[in-house]
């Protein structure tokens, strides 16, 4: 068995982190892509350094530098669980090689924790990314002596494990669920979007902090991690305690919990991935068929391959259906009373300026057209066949984008703008910056996908999120280019119009000549 396993595994981390094209290739192109991906990563990777060090530092400086142990393991779970949801559908149920897998010598339990290995060393590796800062200053500050920063350290080898199963257990349960459903994709997203909201909600709601518990920052931290995750508390106690007992029942429920997940879902593998692959019975109906122009019939085909893959519509709808929740959010909350729960001064009067980059901010989390063409797999060839113009196909996959993006902008500008009381100057930015913001991200997605295609996929999985450079680069060009001017109208306050106007002119024009690039492509060279 282990043989197996560690074979499979092996092919699974070979696919997420594209290492076979890496080794193998001989393409230019291929480097180029690689170097690009690298690049990103690495300042990624830096970013999360730089936030976990200043908030390591903070902490230190406030004298609550026993509370880290506490708060690293609940960012390190948060950080988990919500990325391994994200990605839920796409890792156990429903793989395109599902039937090449599962021809092999091999059982349902190696499967299944190859998998899950997989999932777990991805976790574990941005985890370590973005906490290894706090355990290093930990071990400087405190006094918690060796065998304290020992555990510490160790705790997050086990970390990671808890809200993986939860997050993948949701996931298997929404297929399941989904799988009785003749309408199972779009069931499949309304529940994985609540489950969502519901963690999202779950997450603010802790940050409700209690003026008379600033008082001892360790107790708040300590009854924060009793109340929301009780293995922080282990862990916590393992590390101020010194002991290695709290320490070994944290790891003991950790490995009991990943082996009881490992053993049902290796039992209903096979049913639960029948029913993923089964189509749902309908009646036929023989109505006439209708003619449409090129560009309509494009967009039908990917607007329906849009609702069809649960990830794929998840992940890029996310930032919108945020969206959404703040503005339905704000019309409960006034903006007098969020001024005082922040302690920020001019805080409504600020909202009201920055407006406009706030909804750009997520608009630019939602790009459907960064993985539109890498979706296409090993169908492609349709696309090259069918007597239509690239840039017909190109501007249905845009539609797209700008079809899920414009209405929740719509409908939160207006909910946000009637509740912060917004000047007539101040409604015209706020339909015109996120406008620009939309076409901007939905026209770079384009032509990032086309320029860095991933077609090789095996899940979806990877198409939308698993090292797709695409994706990457086109979240973040998007996030940058909203957050910075974002910053600059925050410190200027009395040139927040000009800043905004000239933003918008400038993505506008630069989303003009993306566009005539991409009418030079052609489908088949790329």
């Amino acid at each position: 068995m282990k043989n197996r396993y560690l074979l499979l595994l092996k092919m699974q981390l070979y696919s997420l982190f594209g290492i076979n094209r890496i080794l193998h290739s001989h393409s230019k192109k291929e480097k180029q892509r690689s170097t690009a991906l690298g690049g990103l990563a690495v300042l990624i990777i830096g970013l999360m350094i730089t936030y976990s060090t200043m908030i390591s530092m903070s902490m230190v400086h406030m004298g609550a530098v026993n509370s880290l142990p506490v708060i690293s393991a609940l960012i390190c779970s948060f950080i988990t669980l919500i990325l391994t949801f994200l990605k839920s559908s796409g890792v156990l149920i429903g793989l395109r090689d599902y039937d090449i897998v599962m021809s092999l010598p091999v059982k349902n339990s190696e499967v299944v924790l190859s998998r899950l290995t997989m999932v777990y060393l991805a976790n574990l590796f941005l985890s370590m990314i973005a906490v290894l800062p706090s355990v290093v200053i930990f071990g400087a500050n405190a006094e918690t002596g060796i065998s304290g920063n020992m555990i510490f350290l160790l705790s997050f080898l086990f970390l990671p494990v808890i809200p993986m199963i939860i997050s993948l257990g949701l996931g298997v349960l929404i297929s399941f669920v989904s799988s009785r459903s003749k309408h199972k994709n779009i069931l499949s997203l309304v529940l994985s979007t609540l489950i969502v909201l519901l963690i999202v909600a779950a997450s603010a709601k802790a940050q409700n902090m209690n003026p008379d518990e600033l008082l001892n920052i360790g107790i708040l931290f300590s009854n924060m991690a009793s109340r929301l995750y009780p293995p922080a508390g282990l862990i916590s106690k393992a590390v101020e305690q010194q002991n290695w007992l709290y320490f070994l029942a944290f790891a003991g429920i950790s490995v009991f919990i990943s082996v009881m997940f490992t053993g049902i879902t290796a039992y209903f593998y096979q049913k639960l991935n029948t029913a993923a692959f089964h189509p749902s019975t309908a009646k036929f109906k023989g109505n006439m068929l209708q003619v449409s122009s090129p560009f309509k019939a494009m967009y039908k085909r990917e607007f329906n391959r849009y609702f069809s893959c649960t990830i794929y519509a998840l992940n890029s709808t996310i930032g919108m259906v945020l969206l959404l929740a703040a503005a339905l959010l704000l019309l409960f909350i006034s903006p007098e009373a969020l001024e005082r729960q922040s302690g920020i001064t001019g805080l409504s009067q600020m909202l009201r300026q920055v407006l406009p980059l706030v909804i750009a901010v997520f608009v630019t989390m939602t790009s459907t057209a960064s993985a539109s063409l890498s979706l296409e797999g090993k169908n492609r060839w349709i696309m090259c066949s069918v007597p239509v113009r690239a840039i017909d196909i190109f501007n249905s996959k845009i539609a797209v984008n700008l079809t899920v993006i414009c209405p929740f902008v719509l409908i939160s500008a207006a909910l946000s703008g009637f509740k912060l009381g917004i000047s007539l100057k101040q409604a015209i930015l706020l339909c015109i910056v996120p406008t620009a913001y939309a076409c901007f991200i939905s026209v770079l997605g384009m032509y990032l996908n086309v320029k860095f295609p991933k077609y090789d996929w095996t899940s979806e999985y990877y198409a939308v999120k698993g090292g797709a450079i695409s994706v990457l680069a086109t979240m973040g060009a998007g996030m940058l280019s909203s957050v910075i001017p974002l910053s600059a109208c925050i410190a200027f306050q009395n040139i927040s119009s000009l800043i905004m106007t000239a933003v918008s002119i400038l993505l506008l024009a630069f989303s003009f000549l993306l566009y005539k690039q991409l009418q030079q492509y052609q489908l088949y060279e790329i």
